[in-house]
């Protein structure tokens, strides 16, 4: 859970897992509360279990962003929403992160659904098809939770890595070939966006677009600045590895890594 202090009375709080990287949907939210220079206090809890801490904010997904307390709460339920909020408090012109002109918005909005419904989901599932069943995966899923949490989790983890590979539907034929296809196929329409020698997705300025392209690859590039821990390349299976550094030298790749390097301040807390 995220808090937000905006003054004295007022109270903004971001429940999170930290699964697959901490959530990659959830490193997208974090991305722009912190480009806003909002402040915060995040809560990490054990993938599962965090639903308990969820289920009474109208659904057990994360991220959710909780403001005020109450009859007065305003509960945020997706990343899309949680980047048009954090857009209100950006302060600079050229900091924001959706274009006036209404094209230019469209064409970021359109990026950043289609990248939400496809990219996110197949780079989670992928991960989660290398990852869930290795050694990492008990920190992976745990790191940042409270102690109790952590303890339960080690108590449980057979259980855990069953339901969560299920629940992904990991155990599906071909599930980590089809996931990989698709990432594949995202990267390549990308590629074809910036092939025009433009710097950014949707043109000369950085928007949500790129920012959820480079957050959602998060887990997969393992780019520097990432806002969540991720494993060393020495700690994932060869495979994985191997895939990895094709997509880390793809133009797309690079990309989101430049992204990383180049907009990406992670706030020391």
């Amino acid at each position: 859970m995220w808090e937000t202090e905006f003054s004295s009375d007022s109270i903004v709080s971001l429940a999170t897992t930290v699964a697959a990287g901490a959530s990659h949907y959830c490193e997208k939210a974090r991305w722009a509360l912190d480009r806003a220079a909002i402040i915060y206090k995040e809560s990490k809890h054990v993938v599962l279990l965090h639903m308990f801490f969820t289920r009474g904010l109208g659904g057990t997904s994360c991220p959710k962003l909780v403001m005020g307390s109450g009859s007065d709460r305003v509960v945020l339920q997706e990343s899309s929403d949680i980047l048009r909020f954090a857009e209100k408090n950006i302060k600079r012109e050229e900091d924001r992160l959706y274009p006036d002109d209404p094209v230019m918005f469209k064409a970021v909005e359109a990026w950043e659904t289609k990248l939400g419904k496809k990219l996110g989901p197949h780079v989670r599932r992928w991960v989660y098809c290398h990852l869930m069943f290795h050694k990492c995966s008990y920190r992976m899923i745990t790191r940042g939770a409270p102690l109790l949490e952590r303890i339960i989790a080690w108590c449980l983890m057979p259980f855990l890595r069953r339901i969560v590979y299920s629940a992904l539907y990991c155990s599906k034929p071909d599930a980590k070939e089809n996931s990989l296809k698709i990432i594949q196929e995202l990267y390549q329409e990308v590629e074809e966006a910036l092939s025009d020698g433009r710097p950014y997705i949707c043109g000369d300025r950085f928007t949500a677009a790129d920012l959820t392209f480079a957050a959602l690859s998060g887990p997969v590039l393992f780019p520097p600045n990432y806002g969540a821990w991720t494993p060393s390349v020495e700690e994932i299976p060869p495979e994985m590895a191997r895939i990895q550094a094709a997509l880390r030298k793809s133009p797309a790749g690079q990309h989101a890594i430049s992204i990383y390097q180049k907009q990406r301040l992670v706030v020391v807390r």
